[in-house]
């Protein structure tokens, strides 16, 4: 578990973090948001104790005690970082597009299934341990998540991360 505080950026150049473009969950507890996110084999759990990360794109400031946990703490801290790395602007774009034929699909009445051989080609339904269908469905909440966003969405800045939270 990392703490942070969640700030608008305030120089250029800055390593920006964007929850809208994240997979993962957000929990609201009282005056802190909880954020699990996952990438690869990693997990991730954030404690915003400061502003908010559907605040989007934010700066993130690490919270650290210095007690016996600092050395897990930085060590979990790289890792995020280094999981954090963007993706080239090409698989963005893929993924987006993805995403946006998946939420016209969904839009026209098309069962997952349908959706899943347009996307993502033809493959066992709905996959090992429901794969594919989950994957399904995070393209259609992430496209129906980009279509209520805007162009911005789509036009991001390369120095952000390139995941995808689904609204809950």
């Amino acid at each position: 578990m990392l703490v942070v505080r969640a700030a608008a950026p305030q120089r250029d150049g800055e390593r920006l973090f964007d929850a809208a473009l994240c997979e993962g969950r957000i929990l609201h507890g009282g005056q802190i948001e909880h954020v699990l996110i996952q990438r690869g084999n990693h997990r991730f759990r954030l404690d915003v104790i400061e502003g908010a990360l559907a605040a989007s794109p934010v700066s993130l400031r690490f919270e650290l005690a210095d007690d016996e946990r600092l050395a897990v703490q930085l060590a979990e801290i790289g890792r995020f970082r280094s999981a954090s790395a963007p993706r080239s602007g090409r698989q963005r774009l893929a993924q987006k597009l993805s995403a946006l034929h998946a939420f016209d699909a969904s839009a026209a009445g098309a069962s997952l299934r349908e959706i899943a051989d347009l996307v993502l080609g033809f493959g066992a339904w709905p996959g090992v341990g429901e794969h594919r269908k989950s994957l399904v469905r995070r393209l259609v909440a992430t496209g129906d998540r980009m279509v209520r966003t805007g162009p911005s969405a789509v036009l991001i800045d390369p120095r952000q991360c390139a995941w995808q939270i689904p609204p809950i």
